[in-house]
């Protein structure tokens, strides 16, 4: 756990608080390492849940699907980010949606009496806890908002393009890389991965796009524009 502990405050979770609180922390709330393998569930919908989820190392998907089997992928989640958060709040809302991982991963179980139960001795680090945690939330709602304004575009063409002006913007500069594969593209835009791949191709062809994997550049082209 103290090889975790020196993982955790780099965190954005536990900025502003000290190794010694971190352990304290951890230690009251029964905080507990699970590792998971490629494709094994770190959480399941419907199922409720009452910890955060740390992700110490690893990634994983946050992934929709309907009885029939269709996916659609949220998020990506990997390294120094949190999942559980809004479910631990509101514990008879169990989460809709399962949390796969996609590589060896592991994830440190926080309970969320860290955030609603005060504790005399750590309070000063249980309110920089609460502080924290808003501003994750608040970024995570910008995100989501993102990705509506993504899906939410009428063809492929313009999902793309909605999505690849937005990593431009993120990296500032309009080559950057992406960091998902072409099937989690896909999933995330809520598309047919060989429709979405014969687009790519043809935005190349009308000036639009250049790649090679998963390195993009955007190119100026007003006659080709959303």
């Amino acid at each position: 756990m103290h090889k975790s502990i020196d993982i955790l405050k780099k965190f954005d979770l536990f900025t502003g608080i000290c190794t010694e609180n971190i352990g304290k922390i951890l230690d009251h709330f029964n905080a507990n390492i699970c590792s998971f393998n490629e494709g094994e569930y770190i959480l399941r919908k419907n199922h409720e849940l009452n910890k955060i989820a740390v992700f110490l190392d690893g990634n994983a998907q946050i992934v929709n699907e309907d009885f029939l089997g269709n996916r659609m992928v949220i998020e990506q989640v990997g390294k120094g980010e949190i999942l559980g958060e809004a479910h631990s709040l509101l514990p008879f809302d169990a989460p809709t949606v399962n949390v796969v991982a996609l590589c060896p991963t592991h994830v440190i179980f926080i309970e969320i009496d860290c955030i609603l139960t005060p504790v005399p001795e750590i309070s000063d680090c249980q309110s920089q806890l609460r502080s924290n945690l808003m501003k994750i939330m608040a970024r995570k709602l910008l995100n989501y908002a993102h990705k509506i304004e993504h899906i939410s575009r009428r063809s492929t063409r313009q999902k793309l393009l909605s999505y690849f002006t937005e990593q431009m913007n993120k990296n500032q500069s309009s080559s950057f890389d992406i960091p998902l594969t072409r099937q989690q593209l896909a999933d995330y835009l809520s598309v047919d991965r060989s429709a979405m791949s014969s687009e790519l191709s043809k935005m190349q062809r009308d000036g639009l796009i250049r790649y090679n994997l998963n390195h993009f550049e955007l190119i100026a082209n007003d006659e080709y524009a959303f």
